[in-house]
């Protein structure tokens, strides 16, 4: 906080600060943040129009600013949790993985040669890299998420949906708003916003988040530390210019600094069997009896962890966004100009024992990227209604991998030099102490595309869209990596063979790939009645093909390399059908969605654990997802208002005969037949619900209480399905208790996010060496505070 206060005491005229609730406010429902068409509903631009989210044929879930702003929550955490057919796997911020309906991508470790088939978008930006998301979701106007292929009008790689997120703008009106929490843990998290004219036609906003947690949810029994703390500062400056009703230029600047003493898991499992019954060779437990070492008990829910290593990770992200809109009274003219930089910094205690095998390891990556779109879309209603435009990206990406290896390592990975020994051999020793394995890769993209989307209103009830998106793009990229370490002595070829087999110098290698292809969708809508719509879609996706820029894909004199350089395009046929529909004079909306999609050439995120692991991409086959979702707004009476969502998705491999087996197979067979098995990374049945009661209490006084709650079930978190990767269902309950002036100003309050202290993970992943350990990263325990708000 201590960079926030005195910037917004400054800035904003020393306001008094306040933190948002803990819970949600009635999803769907309008606020003093959320634009709104004039029967109540929000408005979304899920076509790159504004229009109520009830007359868009589309699967969508829209949500309010003050809905995804809980205090503490970076990123798209509390966007997930009322969303149920979105779902969220990290192991830390750049390994991020979003899921809609199951597809969009596996749970693994991210990769610098693929994109990922949901788009996230912040004011029509594209944002390449899931971390480029992990910001404070403060001053929003409204956060769109939109199921299934959106390729037609959201350009980059949305074969499973996108994430449309658009902040509040500057307005002409003078307006402040300021909030201040504190709980347990230590947290302490200060926002605020505020906007004014500069002149008739310019108006400003600036927005600043600090959030800090300095007591972790995890303790580590060696150094007796805290860790898993948050620190976290962002900013955003915003400059409108408009001269007259029909042109506005809007400039917007954002920065965010990102720190954590994270991320390492708790050991969830120890396998010392194989399927067959048979004992798991060389596994963890007989490889730390080499050392005499008694590693902790399992028991994650203790939150405690031995590594001897510093860890951490450190994001930096920052951009400029320029939107240009001019009408030209029967259709409107809209420029998006983006240009974006990450900067991702890890420190890893690989090995998650107080053991010396690995002194670090990670992914340094810098990112760049700049995209241009232009759009011409019509005005009002028309017959013909339509969007037409042109759109060029342009993405770079550096990345640094290492891994260094400590003086534990020979005795750990090869074993002892004897039968029933504790000391390596003099060779291994050698060769694996202090190498140093320095790898270097980039990848750049360049892709253009044009489209378009007509909308003819065939009768006063009938409406028929077709939209075609033609794309051109291009990747090209190179890997080197270089061994280092002590000088071996003269001669000692075995210790160089043992080096060249985990840190091989390997000469710069490149590839490439360029495709074309030409997607879209058809859809019909049926207005039944003005409160009563019915719509079918069919839809083609396309994500473009990937670059395996790493250790395992190099190419090898007289073999060949573990996986492909170059893996193809994914493409994604779906067939949709919804009902929207509003009863009750509005106060009662219920919507249904019933959809199948199946991605030809699934791109599944894969990593190597034979020996430190190394991320790559590969075509799995062909899978599916299907099922059905349906969400429901109430207001039943003055001052209650109710939600509900649901979504149930059968997603499975339909072909994937040839995937890597699992450690419970190691030594038996190494490719195990996953066709007909569900994918990963989805829960099979997942739901929201929740809502608010505000009871008056003096002439501008109320009392309200609010809250949500938050079911998955069980899903798998790795690839190939292995057994100890299978994550139990759970539920979440967020709630909000709070006193606040009825027209606005002041707003005080308790909250609590997972009340009932529910244990949960967000992934489980395998360690290296194929020891039989899997190690989980933590959902959040309970957190609870007070909040105090003020706007003038």
């Amino acid at each position: 906080m201590g960079r926030l206060a005195p910037i917004a005491l400054h800035l904003l005229g020393g306001a008094a600060l306040a933190a948002t609730a803990g819970g949600t406010a009635f999803a769907q429902q309008p606020t003093d943040q959320t634009a709104a068409s004039p029967d109540g509903d929000i408005v979304v631009t899920a076509r790159r129009r504004a229009e109520s989210a009830q007359n868009v044929p589309i699967a969508l879930t829209a949500l309010t600013g003050p809905q995804v702003s809980a205090p503490g929550a970076i990123g798209l955490t509390q966007v997930a949790q009322l969303a149920p057919s979105l779902q969220l796997t990290a192991t830390n911020p750049r390994q991020t993985n979003i899921n809609i309906r199951g597809l969009g991508a596996t749970p693994a470790f991210a990769s610098l040669g693929l994109e990922y088939g949901v788009g996230v978008y912040v004011d029509q930006v594209y944002y390449s890299r899931p971390a480029q998301s992990a910001f404070d979701l403060y001053d929003l106007e409204r956060v769109e998420v939109l199921r299934g292929p959106q390729g037609t009008l959201f350009g980059k790689n949305t074969t499973a949906g996108a994430i449309n997120i658009t902040s509040a703008e500057p307005s002409f009106t003078p307006s402040m708003r300021a909030e201040f929490s504190v709980g347990n843990y230590q947290s302490i998290q200060a926002r605020a916003t505020g906007t004014a004219p500069i002149t008739d036609t310019v108006a400003v906003r600036l927005t600043i988040t600090d959030t800090t947690r300095n007591d972790g949810f995890q303790r580590n029994v060696i150094t007796g530390d805290r860790v898993h703390d948050l620190h976290s500062f962002g900013a955003r400056g915003q400059i409108l210019f408009k001269p007259n009703e029909r042109f506005k230029l809007r400039l917007i600047g954002d920065y965010s600094d990102l720190n954590q003493d994270c991320c390492t898991g708790v050991t969830t499992t120890i396998r010392t069997t194989r399927v067959d019954g048979s004992a798991l060779p060389n596994n963890f437990l007989q490889r730390v009896a080499r050392f005499g070492y008694t590693p902790l008990p399992i028991d994650p829910w203790s939150r405690r962890i031995e590594t001897n290593r510093p860890f951490f990770v450190h994001l930096k992200t920052y951009g400029v966004t320029g939107i240009a809109d001019w009408d030209l009274g029967a259709a409107t003219v809209t420029s998006v100009t983006g240009w974006r930089k990450l900067d991702y910094s890890p420190a890893t205690d690989g090995d998650v024992t107080g053991l010396d095998i690995f002194e670090n390891a990670g992914i340094h990556e810098k990112q760049k990227q700049f995209s241009q779109e232009i759009r011409l879309a019509s005005n009002g209603t028309n017959r013909l209604d339509y969007v037409v435009g042109a759109y060029y990206f342009w993405q770079r990406i550096d990345d640094r991998i290492f891994t260094i290896y400590g003086p534990d390592a020979a005795l750990w990975i090869l074993g002892p030099a004897t039968v029933g020994g504790s000391t390596p051999s003099a060779s291994g020793q050698a060769a694996l102490n202090g190498l140093f394995a320095d790898g270097a890769a980039s990848a750049r993209t360049r892709s253009y595309a044009g489209f378009g989307e007509l909308t003819w209103h065939l009768t006063d009830t009938i409406d028929l869209t077709g939209g075609l998106r033609y794309t051109h793009e291009k990747k090209d990229g190179f890997f080197e990596q270089v061994q280092r370490g002590p000088a071996l002595a003269p001669g000692d070829a075995t210790a160089q063979f043992i080096r060249n087999s985990f840190a091989a110098n390997i000469p710069t290698f490149y590839a490439r790939t360029s495709e074309n292809n030409l997607s879209g969708r058809g859809t019909v809508a049926w207005h039944i009645t003005s409160t009563v719509m019915a719509y079918a879609t069919y839809a083609r996706g396309f994500k473009s093909g990937g670059l395996n820029l790493n250790a395992v894909a190099a190419p090898r004199v007289g073999t060949v390399a573990k996986v492909p350089l170059v893996i193809a395009p994914e493409k994604v046929q779906m067939i949709e059908a919804g009902l929207k529909t509003q009863f009750f004079d509005r106060r009662l909306t219920l919507n249904l969605a019933a959809f199948t999609e199946r991605v030809r050439n699934y791109q599944s995120q894969q990593f190597d654990v034979a020996a430190a692991q190394t991320a790559y991409i590969a075509n799995v086959g062909t899978v599916r997802s299907r099922g059905f979702e349906v969400d429901a707004n109430v207001r039943p009476m003055r001052g209650l208002n109710l939600f509900a969502s649901a979504a149930y998705t059968d997603a499975s491999y339909r072909s994937f005969r040839n995937a890597p087996c699992p450690v419970e197979y190691l030594g038996l067979q190494t490719v195990c037949d996953l066709s007909g098995r569900r994918l990963p990374g989805v829960s099979r049945y997942s739901a929201s619900a929740g809502g608010e009661y505000a009871a008056d209490i003096g002439s501008d006084e109320q009392l309200y209480v609010n809250g949500d709650y938050s079911y998955r079930s069980s899903f798998y978190t790795t690839y190939n399905l292995a057994a100890d990767s299978l994550a139990k269902g759970y539920g979440i309950t967020n709630m909000r208790l709070g006193l606040r002036r009825s027209g606005g100003g002041w707003d005080v309050s308790v909250f609590a996010r997972n009340l009932f202290n529910t244990h949960y993970v967000s992934i489980i992943n395998p360690s290296a060496f194929n020891t039989g350990q899997s190690t989980a990263i933590l959902g959040d325990p309970r957190t609870y505070g007070m909040t105090l708000k003020v706007s003038m």
